[in-house]
């Protein structure tokens, strides 16, 4: 995980989140009742904030309707939920640490990656300008040369977030800013 001293203060990011299964070859042939498990697994949308700074990364999430579900805090205690209804901790397919990771993949710097994955098995590739907003790009996390996850942006912010390891799917879209 790279280092929260990386990060420099940010504004409140306010997105959609979609956690689904993705729909693979292996996920088609596995047995129904393993299908209807998964699909009921699968997490309606859910609206987040986001707030990132040196000292803490905090996510709150919340249903459509804005009720608030959890809170995903990743700071120097670690990644952990806080203020999260057991009902919905029940129906989570990922962890605080999973969750806390896939945010920092898709919103840290490239050199903060660099410098939390230097002298491991894990590597960053990057296509196009990340950093640059609202511009199409690619980011590859590598672990001995396999891929763990690809992260995939368009002209328009969202991200897709594929992850073969768990066979999970993350789209992130960006929420634009009510009119004053």
């Amino acid at each position: 995980m790279p280092a929260l001293t990386s990060l420099q203060e940010s504004s409140t990011q306010r997105l959609i989140l979609r956690v689904e299964r993705n729909k693979s070859e292996a996920s088609e042939n596995r047995a129904a009742a393993d299908a209807a498990e998964d699909e009921a697994r699968d997490l309606p949308p859910l609206i987040g904030v986001l707030r990132q700074s040196p000292e803490a990364m905090r996510l709150v999430l919340l249903s459509v309707q804005g009720q608030r579900l959890l809170t995903l805090v990743h700071d120097a205690d670690g990644s952990r939920f806080e203020k999260a209804r057991p009902e919905v901790l029940d129906k989570l397919p990922f962890t605080a640490d999973w969750l806390a990771r896939r945010i920092a993949w898709v919103h840290w710097p490239q050199a903060a990656i660099d410098d939390a994955f230097a002298g491991s098995a894990w590597q960053l590739v990057q296509h196009g300008e990340w950093d640059t907003p609202h511009q199409a790009s690619q980011r590859l996390i590598l672990r001995d040369g396999e891929r763990m996850a690809e992260l995939t942006r368009d002209a328009k912010g969202r991200v897709i977030l594929r992850d073969p390891a768990t066979e999970m799917q993350m789209t992130l879209d960006p929420l634009s800013s009510p009119s004053p």
